[in-house]
């Protein structure tokens, strides 16, 4: 028995590409699975278009229709998953188009590793995306080549604390690191961020290598994701004070992990997180030392040669 499959999408004025979206999850192979739409105020279509294809799918669709603005496409995916009650959750942004198998193959690798590990292990799933533009047009065969992800570094806490891994139109999760997210702080970086955080503390992270989403880069993104080279690194030699700033948003964001997670993390996590957290206040030399033997670390040589010039 495979259990309840939800589905979770937020839009807000998707009418652009949000057809290309609703045709991908109709054409899935595992159908069984509950959309769950949560709409921030549009001003376009975008609700009438959900409503015209609802019948289409195999189980009723619901639309939750905010109040107010949420302020982010981050704001509308916490009220979406404090409101899951699915065994098996993904997340989808409107703008992309997912593959086929996409559902089964996330379903039977969480399966898989459940049968190996327990159900009662925090799990989430996670796989490779191809890139598209604004017409469809394939730009890069990986995604994670195209931003020099490394999903080895999600697996670790120490390392996805600095290395964000996952996209969270990419995630899938099983019910246990659903339960264990609790309510997002809203003061977290990213959702997807965060909850990659929660996996790698208390469960485990699956990295699937094969793309199963056309991820389509238009412009209007919310996270505006760019190339990422050793060229674009070394550029950061002349943006010294973001480059700090990003570090030190990265260290707050542990510093709130922590505190939310405090009395159940292992003891190696806690001590790890502690040697982060005093990174501000050692000097020059004992900053990049408290980095190094903690592995708070990018992918990368020329990653790390940035990152620990500006610590």
């Amino acid at each position: 028995m495979t259990g309840r499959v939800e589905i979770l999408l937020a839009t807000r004025n998707s009418t652009d590409y949000l057809e290309d979206m609703l045709d991908g999850l109709l054409a899935q192979t595992h159908d069984d699975f509950h959309l769950i739409v949560s709409d921030d105020l549009s001003e376009d279509g975008t609700v009438a278009m959900i409503e015209a294809r609802a019948a289409e799918f195999r189980n009723p669709v619901k639309i939750i229709r905010r109040d107010t603005p949420s302020g982010s496409a981050q704001a509308n995916f916490r009220t979406l998953l404090a409101q899951a009650k699915g065994d098996y959750v993904f997340t989808a942004d409107h703008d992309d188009i997912w593959l086929p198998g996409k559902i089964a193959r996330g379903l039977a690798m969480l399966q898989a590793a459940e049968a190996r590990t327990g159900q009662e292990r925090p799990l989430l799933y996670h796989c490779d995306l191809m890139v598209i533009n604004a017409k469809g047009e394939v730009r890069a065969p990986s995604y994670w080549a195209f931003k020099s992800i490394d999903p080895s570094a999600g697996k670790a806490l120490n390392r996805s604390v600095m290395h964000p891994t996952v996209t969270g139109c990419a995630m899938a999760m099983n019910r246990p690191l659903l339960d264990r997210l609790g309510d997002i702080p809203a003061e977290c970086k990213m959702h997807d961020w965060w909850i990659t955080l929660v996996a790698a503390a208390f469960g485990e992270v699956i990295a699937d290598p094969e793309p199963q989403i056309l991820y389509r880069i238009h412009g209007r993104n919310a996270s505006r994701p760019r190339k990422v080279s050793p060229l674009a690194s070394l550029f950061q030699l002349e943006r010294a004070h973001r480059m700090r700033l990003v570090i030190r948003q990265r260290i707050e964001q542990a510093r709130l992990f922590r505190d939310r997670y405090a009395a159940i993390l292992p003891e190696a996590e806690r001590q790890r997180l502690a040697l982060l957290l005093s990174v501000p206040a050692a000097g020059f030399l004992g900053r990049r030392v408290r980095m190094i033997r903690g592995g708070f670390l990018w992918p990368g040589v020329w990653r790390n040669i940035v990152g620990l010039c500006f610590v």
